[in-house]
């Protein structure tokens, strides 16, 4: 993937927040799944312009390709984040 970071975004949308903001991490280890909750300030966004992508997980899902480019494109440059213990999901 390459993009092209654009303005920062002073005050994200409700919906830009949603779609970036993260609580937790799912991962699969020792033949379980496992969650670890995490905190972290909320992500400093920034507009940003695909320039190109090389991605089969869409289709790898047994999705139909995106027929089009992507409606919103945001970049972060990061923020620290904390993890909490794992749990066991069933």
């Amino acid at each position: 993937m390459t993009v092209r970071v654009g303005a920062p975004i002073p005050e994200p949308t409700p919906l830009e927040h949603f779609l970036t903001a993260r609580w937790g991490l799912h991962t699969r280890a020792y033949g379980h799944t496992r969650h670890l909750p995490n905190w972290h300030p909320r992500w400093p966004l920034h507009r940003a312009e695909l320039l190109h992508l090389d991605d089969e997980l869409v289709t790898a899902a047994g999705l139909p390709a995106p027929d089009g480019p992507p409606v919103s494109v945001l970049h972060s440059p990061g923020v620290p984040v904390v993890f909490g213990g794992p749990t066991s999901v069933p």
